[in-house]
């Protein structure tokens, strides 16, 4: 875990050198993956997350002003990853506290059914079945602003299919992580 918020300080590092003009925010996050089913079921790891978000955009005023953003999450022990592009709502609490919504569609290298002649049970002691390649991705935030640039944030991620975008019951376990995000504004 150690390793990867270092991988991410140092892209929050570089990314500052390169000042982009449309890009508000760079973060980087590490997150428990697959927190709701712990040890018994499910999959390990954590997942590395780079995420980028850029500057409002006046054609989105309609949606409460959002702000879009692109994410990819790797997993440490080899299980599910995903990208995804969505939308970010914050709200400012206090000077320093603000609070963050975002939702948006994701694409993931996981599990999408159980194998014919595998039992179910066996089968999700160490996978995630999601029931589809598309997903929808959720997330919430709770952080803190260290100073103009820099700030810190509890975040939860939930992935599924929401059973619209795929199966049945029987394919939509979805997935959980919760984790600290580290985030950089470009100003």
């Amino acid at each position: 875990m150690r390793v990867g918020l270092a991988v991410g300080t140092a892209v929050l590092l570089w990314a500052g050198a390169a000042h982009a003009g449309p890009v508000q925010e760079v973060r980087t996050a590490v997150l428990y993956h697959d927190v709701l089913h712990p040890g018994d079921e499910g999959e390990e790891g954590a997942d590395i997350e780079l995420d980028v978000v850029f500057r409002e955009w006046d054609g989105l005023k309609f949606l409460g002003r959002p702000k879009i953003n692109l994410t990819a999450a790797a997993n440490t022990a080899g299980d599910t990853n995903f990208a995804s592009v969505g939308l970010v709502w914050d709200k400012d609490f206090s000077d320093r506290w603000f609070g963050e919504a975002q939702f948006g569609y994701a694409v993931h290298d996981g599990e999408t059914e159980i194998p014919a002649g595998v039992p179910p049970a066996v089968f999700k002691e160490d996978h995630i079945v999601f029931g589809s390649r598309d997903l929808f991705r959720g997330a919430l935030a709770l952080g803190y602003r260290l100073d103009e640039r820099w700030s810190v944030a509890v975040e939860w991620v939930h992935l599924s299919h929401g059973e619209v975008l795929g199966g049945g019951d029987d394919y939509n376990t979805g997935m959980d992580a919760v984790g600290i995000r580290i985030g950089r504004r470009m100003n």
